[in-house]
């Protein structure tokens, strides 16, 4: 998940302000918040004897991450999943397949090896990782660097016949900032009052996904319809791509297509600003650099395409449902914790905290990893409209630009109106610190009053905001309450977000803690209230009158 930025968290700042949230006094809900059990919520949670948030933290990652969609590892991690929600007690566990097949992905892909090392003038090892649905190399293979930033069919033709057998460095190379400033941080009061004195901004239905699987390989383009660089280099026999990221300090982002065609595609590989910069910096001294490498990606046909759910079924309102989740598949560098392990094992822990501590739950509370986030949003698409509705636009037009409202208006299911509401994480480790009301003044008041227990713990803000890119976007787009958490920023945008360095030693235990005892805090005042949670109007139809 890529969150907003906090330029952009500023930019509402100073703006008419409709911090509604900040300016109800407490009582103004008239929530009944039964404390002896949101007590035992937070022993259950909070105590380091008691979580095991990390513990299942590292099963996700450290054994069985990275979680690509369509891999042999999101299967196995799913497995695990199921395996412990079982024992913990809780009902209808199960990988939910996805209903609609034009969703499925053609191939399941792994990275199994991965070795490139500069032969001449000078050995150094080069650490990299190939993009997601494309090619290995066979075997090991050499061959001499060539740097090509040309991007026009035209410009290119000067190296027609020339780049077989050749290592490709696709783009000029990069300048590396230092760190100027702390690659970490947390929400400041100061960042947090912005949030609260932002406007509102319109729901962002069908908003497609940075990394989202429709992009390319860095450095692909080219003039002319049609024209395909990366076509081109594969036409004149290149061994492989060879592209870079500006972070420096050896961190990379990855990403890939899903749509790749294996048979017609090369090797691309991502490596480190520091190695790519190297070789860019020799080749200009007009000395030869030589790269070998061995790379074996293994594809699988129609790979199995599901959601991860489990449930603890309520008491006398067991037919409605509360919902909880996060995103369950990663990219594929490092081991996928920040995003999104940490969301997944924050909210597996809170279905464990709601089940270990014995609090009564009246309606039925779900929880749903989903699986093709970094796709799209696919899995929990998918699921929503499976369940609760959908959008009566083709799929394609659902899929369209930033910000499309929906067309053609809703088909809604009987369970959506028995939905209570949905909460998310995917903003990385950092803290949860309050809410995005994605729009929905109304529940500012009753979220007001459940933050009010964990205020010792910094959960103090409510925005009227919108924030994209992660799936509580999927319940909002139907009229149902979807909201995600405010979270500190810790090292998301610098150092982990789809990055080589996204592995279990970022994840901060005492901020997982307070994120998985705050979802089930959360979940359990919604099962329990004696209405559901406030809605916004259905969205309208694109031109239709209001």
């Amino acid at each position: 998940m890529r969150m907003l930025s906090r330029a952009g968290a500023r930019w509402a700042a100073g703006l008419a302000a409709a911090a509604l949230a900040a300016s109800l006094p407490l009582g103004a809900a008239s929530e009944r918040l039964d404390y002896q059990a949101i007590e035992r919520i937070k022993t259950q949670g909070l105590d380091p004897a008691n979580s095991k948030v990390m513990e299942i933290a590292s099963w996700l990652t450290d054994v069985n991450g990275p979680r690509l969609t369509g891999s042999p590892n999101i299967k196995k991690a799913a497995d695990w999943a199921v395996q412990e929600m079982t024992s913990w007690g809780l009902q209808n566990a199960t990988e939910e397949p996805w209903t609609n097949r034009s969703n499925y992905f053609a191939h399941g892909w792994q990275n199994e090896k991965f070795y490139m090392h500069a032969v001449a003038p000078q050995e150094f090892s080069i650490p990299g990782t190939p993009t997601a649905w494309t090619p290995g190399t066979n075997g090991l293979v050499r061959g001499d660097v060539v740097l090509v930033t040309e991007t026009t069919q035209e410009d290119l033709q000067q190296y027609a016949g020339k780049l077989k057998g050749k290592w490709i460095l696709t783009q000029t190379p990069p300048e590396v900032p230092a760190f100027w400033t702390a690659p970490s941080q947390r929400e400041t009061t100061e960042t947090l009052a912005d949030m609260e004195n932002a406007t509102p901004r319109e729901p962002e239905f069908g908003q497609p996904r940075p990394n989202d699987g429709r992009g390319g390989f860095p450095g692909r383009g080219g003039s002319g319809q049609g024209f395909n660089r990366n076509d081109f280099f594969m036409n004149e026999g290149a061994l492989g791509l060879i592209s870079t990221t500006p972070r420096g300090h050896g961190i990379y982002t990855i990403g890939g297509n899903r749509n790749t065609d294996p048979d017609k595609s090369i090797p691309q590989i991502v490596i480190p600003a520091e190695q790519y910069n190297r070789m860019a910096r020799t080749l200009a001294k007009n000395i030869t650099v030589t790269v070998e490498a061995d790379v074996k990606n293994t594809f699988t046909n129609d790979p199995p395409m599901f959601n991860v759910v489990g449930e603890i079924r309520g008491t006398d309102k067991a037919d409605e449902v509360v919902m909880i989740g996060a995103h369950f598949d990663s990219w594929h560098a490092s081991t996928g914790a920040t995003d999104n392990g940490a969301g997944s094992a924050a909210m597996l822990e809170a279905m464990r905290i709601l089940k270990q501590s014995g609090v009564t739950l009246r309606r039925t509370v779900r929880i749903g990893l989903w699986t093709g986030e970094e796709q799209g949003l696919i899995g929990s698409r998918d699921y929503v409209a499976a369940h609760f509705g959908s959008c009566n636009d083709a799929p394609a037009a659902q899929r369209g630009g930033r910000g499309r409202a929906c067309q053609s208006g809703f088909t809604l299911k009987p369970e959506q109106a028995k939905f209570a509401g949905y909460f998310n994480i995917d903003n990385g480790t950092g803290a949860i610190r309050g809410v995005y009301l994605q729009g929905n003044e109304a529940v500012a008041p009753i979220f007001r009053e459940w933050m009010e227990p964990f205020r010792s713990i910094g959960m103090t803000s409510l925005t009227i905001r919108n924030t994209g890119g992660t799936d509580h976007l999927s319940f909002d787009a139907v009229g149902l309450p979807g909201f995600q958490f405010i979270q500190d920023e810790i090292e998301y945008d610098t150092m982990t977000h789809h990055t080589n360095l996204d592995a279990y030693d970022r994840l901060q235990p005492g901020d997982m803690m307070k994120n998985a005892t705050i979802a089930a805090a959360f979940a359990y005042l919604a099962a329990n209230r004696d209405d559901l949670l406030p809605r916004k109007p259905l969205p309208s139809p694109a031109g239709s009158q209001q």
